[in-house]
């Protein structure tokens, strides 16, 4: 996060903190915003509490003006947090701990993010997850994900530093998402997230990276041919996992509430269609976007607007880290 330290937070009984938040400025956790009429008072201050470090925080705080200069045009810019005497032992603490972001599937959904990041070259949220400045949290399904989404938020002072993903889960383009009102809760208390435009995380496979999957050549081959035939509403809502399978029947069907979706899909796609791609699918994505085998032009190529909703899901990580 870009941290601001306001004058009054320099006093001799908080050194201990503001040291602690000097190391957090050394390691590139956080980012130290700093205001030009700062560095005498600034230099003064160390040089009297840490003789020996103040160079080296000197250092920090003219980075810091570069910091403080950033235009929205340069780069994407985290939350800005500004400490006060008052509030240093509470923004501290909150700043010391991992960002939390909660979502259905740890794993899966992990790996997602984590593709994306690659592709769209937000190396600081690869690096915060690496270092352990991010955490995916479990929410053990999307009904349970606002509970979690509380829990984490109870253990926060000052910054909100907790966000979330849910699947739409979205039968029907346009279709109001069984999420919202709970959605709209969190974002009450000041607690950000996203629900996916599409069905599922895994409606965002690109054709590609489907085809890196582990099945005989000639099985994906063909299923990925009848994939191609779907429009882009129809993909966005496909059981990508799953198929047009009716378990209830072991046969090829289309779900009653989605008729007038898939109603005139020829017999062939449907039957060609009918088990899906199966699970384990993001972390397919994850490979081959780390692997620099996945462009934004392939997600581009889902839709108009897909690149730009992933650009904003990545945008909601930075925030919290």
């Amino acid at each position: 996060m870009r941290v601001e330290l306001t004058g009054e937070a320099f006093t001799t009984e908080g050194f201990g903190l503001i040291v602690t938040l000097m190391q957090y400025f050394v390691e590139s956790r956080h980012d130290w915003v700093v205001d030009p009429g700062q560095l005498g008072g600034v230099d003064a201050y160390f040089r009297d509490h840490a003789p020996k470090m103040a160079q080296t925080y000197g250092l920090l705080a003219s980075k810091g003006l570069v910091s403080q200069a950033w235009t929205v045009t340069a780069a994407p810019r985290s939350r800005l947090v500004s400490i006060g005497r008052e509030s240093l032992s509470d923004h501290v603490w909150d700043l010391g701990r991992s960002a939390r972001f909660v979502v259905e599937n740890q794993e899966g959904d992990r790996a997602f993010i984590l593709a994306l990041a690659h592709v769209f070259g937000a190396k600081d949220i690869v690096e915060a997850c690496e270092k352990g400045w991010l955490e995916f949290v479990q929410g053990g399904g999307s009904g349970e994900v606002p509970k979690v989404v509380r829990h984490e938020e109870a253990a926060i002072r000052r910054v909100k530093r907790v966000a979330f993903l849910l699947d739409s889960d979205r039968l029907m383009p346009g279709e109001r998402s069984k999420h919202e009102a709970a959605v709209t809760e969190l974002r009450a208390l000041g607690i950000s997230g996203h629900v996916l435009d599409f069905r599922e995380a895994e409606n965002y496979l690109p054709n590609r990276v489907l085809a890196a999957t582990i099945e005989p050549p000639e099985r994906l081959t063909e299923k990925i041919r009848h994939l191609k035939t779907l429009t882009s509403p129809q993909r966005a809502h496909f059981d990508i996992i799953n198929g047009f399978w009716d378990r209830k029947n072991f046969c090829a069907a289309i779900p009653a509430a989605q008729q007038d979706l898939y109603g005139d899909l020829a017999e062939s796609v449907r039957v060609g269609l009918r088990h899906g791609f199966g699970h384990g699918l993001t972390l397919v994505l994850h490979r081959e976007a780390e692997a620099g085998n996945v462009k934004e032009t392939d997600f581009a190529a889902l839709g108009p607007t897909v690149a730009e909703e992933l650009k904003t899901l990545l945008a909601l990580v930075r925030e919290i880290i």
